[in-house]
Formats: C-alpha cells, sequence, structure tokens
C-alpha cells in the first residue's frame, strides 16, 4: 500500500514538472508575440506622427501661399470672385 501512495506520489510529482515546464514555454512564446505587437504599434505610432507633421508642413498657409505665388503664371491662377461661385439647388423630397 505504502508502495502505491509513493508511486503515485512520484508520478504526480514528475506530471506538474512536465506541465510547469508546458506551461513556462507557452507564456514565454506569448510574452515574445506581445513584444512583437507592441513594437509594431510603437513604429506605427511613430508613422503616424511623422506623417501628420508632414501634413501640417506641407500644408501650412504661409508655405501654400509661397508655392502659389511662385507657380501663379504656370498654373493661371487668380483670385475666386463672387460670381465664380455657383451654388446648387437640391431638391427636398416630399414623403
Amino acid at each position: 500500500m505504502f508502495r502505491v501512495f509513493v508511486y503515485s506520489l512520484f508520478f504526480t510529482f514528475i506530471s506538474l514538472i512536465v506541465f510547469n515546464q508546458i506551461v513556462s514555454h507557452e507564456i514565454k512564446n506569448k510574452s515574445r508575440d506581445l513584444n512583437g505587437i507592441n513594437f509594431s504599434i510603437r513604429s506605427e505610432e511613430r508613422k503616424e506622427s511623422l506623417l501628420k507633421t508632414d501634413w501640417v508642413v506641407r500644408t501650412s498657409p504661409a508655405r501654400l501661399m509661397e508655392l502659389a505665388e511662385k507657380h501663379r503664371v504656370l498654373l493661371k491662377l487668380v483670385p475666386a470672385r463672387g460670381e465664380d461661385i455657383k451654388f446648387i439647388k437640391l431638391k427636398e423630397e416630399n414623403n
């Protein structure tokens, strides 16, 4: 009887060690995956920040005014007049 108890205790102990190793390996894999995802997120945030900065620089009124003056002849730009604006009348549907 004592021998059966010792064997069952031994096999339980070995099973717990194997289970612990499996769980530890899975945790390491998931941590590695999470680190990769976090790196990708930070990379995308940096790209987004650069794109927003580039957009602000490219659409600044002073820069656009300078480009308009520089290429006025080539683009044949003229200031907008009131009669150039056309309104579109939308028909309202009666239900």
